[in-house]
């Protein structure tokens, strides 16, 4: 009997130790699944799924409680490490549920928080990672991370051409390592080399975290961090002026760049040139096309939602929740909160543009309008057609 083979476990950097100083709950996201990272009181590092198992609500909305996180919802306190339900407000006298939250594995190593996805069993370790050796967190200045609309690989390319501040570009030499890092050196030891570390957060969305190793003072540190910066923006800059939503065009060229979630009034066409150049000024970013919808237009404006499994249509007037006007109808939506905070009524949207106004989708999910939280969120279209 042939056994599938397996891939090996590949680990991701999520964010710099230092994010969950001061005890801060870190919203991220890693090839699609959206994860909070928080560090509790005796320093252990935790990367768990951002839904409470409860109702679903993001746990990185919530409250650090020394060795538990809170979710903000109920209340209800899950444990550092395994995850385990600690306690339930609104019953303390009875004993905690048997629930816990999806966990993944987290080692802080190197200045980072790191994670990989594995099936239950045994955590692997955490590789050696050349870029690395001999590099502490003391001796080190951290570069701030930046988000690039841009996908994995396209980042990756761009960073092959990236200058260090001080630095010629024909002095520069870039070599990739070990869980997608890359090492950017000067070939004449004139500038401090800088290591990068990418998260593939998903398809089209590229963070990169950064350190300079070396020892530093307070002023040598901020330079650095703010010339560095100033060449991360333009590369970033530069990256998604090149991005157009181009599905026509073949998916093995390398002359575009796809982002399935930009808007059509966000396309813009592509530059001509085919390298990021990082030695010369970043370029002036470009204007958006000015909302013509006003504040306040989408309260005075009724609108239609047809049900595209009862077959049915509800209007829906100003002034009047969606979801007054489906009740009103006979529709039944499972709810809960009614604040746009849990998503239970989180329902599909087939056709039409809805108007999201809840705290429970994050900005990819807003942008691919085909789900909506019917308790707050209205229509920017005049009709709408829900899976209802």
């Amino acid at each position: 009997m042939n056994e599938a083979k397996q891939e090996p476990l590949r680990w991701y950097a999520l964010c710099t130790a230092g994010a969950l100083d001061n005890a801060a709950i870190h919203r991220t996201e890693l090839a699609g699944v959206g994860l909070v990272v928080w560090r509790a009181d005796d320093g252990r590092v935790n990367v768990w799924e951002d839904r409470c198992p409860h109702r679903g609500v993001r746990l990185s909305l919530g409250h650090h409680r020394g060795d538990t996180l809170q979710c903000q919802y109920h209340g209800w306190q899950f444990a550092s490490g395994e995850g385990a339900c600690r306690m339930v407000p609104a019953h303390p006298q009875a004993s905690a549920p048997p629930i816990r939250v999806s966990t993944w594995p987290a080692i802080e190593r190197h200045g980072f928080v790191w994670t990989c996805r594995t099936a239950h069993g045994e955590t692997p370790a955490l590789p050696e990672i050349d870029s690395f050796e001999g590099v502490t967190a003391n001796a080190c200045a951290p570069l701030r991370s930046t988000t690039i609309d841009a996908d994995l690989a396209s980042v990756q390319r761009a960073l092959l051409a990236y200058v260090l501040p001080n630095a010629d570009a024909a002095e520069c030499a870039a070599f990739e390592g070990e869980c997608e890092t890359l090492t950017v050196e000067s070939l004449d030891g004139a500038a401090a080399s800088a290591i990068f570390v990418l998260q593939p957060v998903h398809a089209g969305k590229t963070r990169v975290h950064g350190i300079v190793p070396g020892d530093f003072d307070a002023a040598q540190r901020l330079a650095l961090q703010r010339a560095h910066q100033t060449r991360l923006n333009a590369l970033r800059d530069a990256l998604e002026a090149m991005a157009v939503v181009a599905t026509e065009t073949s998916a093995e060229s390398e002359a575009v760049f796809r982002f399935a979630e930009a808007p059509a009034s966000a396309r813009i066409a592509p530059i001509a040139q085919p390298l990021v150049r990082m030695d010369i000024a970043p370029r002036t970013p470009v204007q958006s096309a000015p909302q013509t919808t006003q504040p306040g237009d989408d309260e005075e404006r009724a609108f239609t939602v047809h049900l595209a499994r009862s077959g049915g249509s509800v209007e829906v007037p100003a002034h009047t929740s969606l979801l007054d006007a489906l009740r009103a109808q006979g529709v039944d939506v499972p709810t809960s909160c009614e604040q746009g905070v849990c998503g239970t009524c989180l329902t599909p949207v087939l056709d039409g543009e809805p108007l999201h106004r809840d705290a429970w989708l994050d900005n990819r999910e807003r942008a691919a309008n085909d789900c909506m939280l019917v308790c707050v969120s209205r229509a920017r279209t005049p009709t709408l057609t829900l899976d209802l």
